[in-house]
C-alpha cells in the first residue's frame, strides 16, 4: 500500500516533521509513506493527477467527533486492500477537497482523527501515528515497545 500525505502548509514545525519521518521509517516495514507540502492554490493540479489514477482512493481528513478507534482504522485499512486499492492519497487542511465529486474523482472518504482543531503538522503527525498504530494491529503486534 501506497500513502500520499499532502499537507496544507509551506513550513512544518521541527519537531512535527522529525515526528513525521520516524513513522515513515517504522511504517516501512508495512508500506510505502509519503508526505508533501503543497499550498491550496496546487489543490486543482494534484486532484487532476490523481483522477487518472487507478487503484486509488482519496481521504480528506477533518475535525470532527467520529473518530474511529485504533481497531476500526486497522479493520478500514484491511478492507481497503481487499478492494483491490494500492495507493491512498490523504488531504490535510484543505477546504473543498469532499466537494469535488463533479470532477468523477476515486472514492473519496471522510476521516476524522480528532475533535479538537490541531495544526496541520500535529494532525500530519497524528495520522502517521495511527496508520502505523493500524498495521501494528493488523499483523497482531504489539504496540508499544
Amino acid at each position: 500500500m501506497n500513502y500520499f500525505v499532502y499537507l496544507n502548509t509551506k513550513k512544518l514545525n521541527k519537531n512535527d516533521e522529525q515526528a513525521m519521518l520516524e513513522y515513515t521509517k517504522r511504517l516501512g516495514a508495512y508500506c510505502k509513506t509519503s508526505y508533501h507540502l503543497q499550498p491550496a492554490s496546487k489543490l486543482n493540479d494534484l486532484l487532476t493527477k490523481i483522477k487518472n489514477s487507478e487503484h486509488s482512493c482519496l481521504v480528506s481528513v477533518v475535525p470532527g467527533k467520529d473518530t474511529p478507534s485504533s481497531e476500526v482504522l486497522a479493520s478500514n485499512i484491511n478492507q481497503i486492500g481487499l478492494q483491490g486499492i494500492s495507493t491512498i492519497y490523504i488531504f490535510i487542511g484543505y477546504e473543498n477537497v469532499t466537494t469535488t465529486q463533479e470532477l468523477d474523482l476515486p472514492s473519496i472518504h471522510s476521516l476524522s482523527l480528532s475533535s479538537m482543531d490541531l495544526s496541520i503538522g500535529l494532525t500530519g503527525v497524528v495520522l502517521f501515528e495511527q496508520i502505523y498504530r493500524g498495521y501494528r494491529i493488523l499483523n497482531n503486534q504489539p504496540y508499544h515497545k
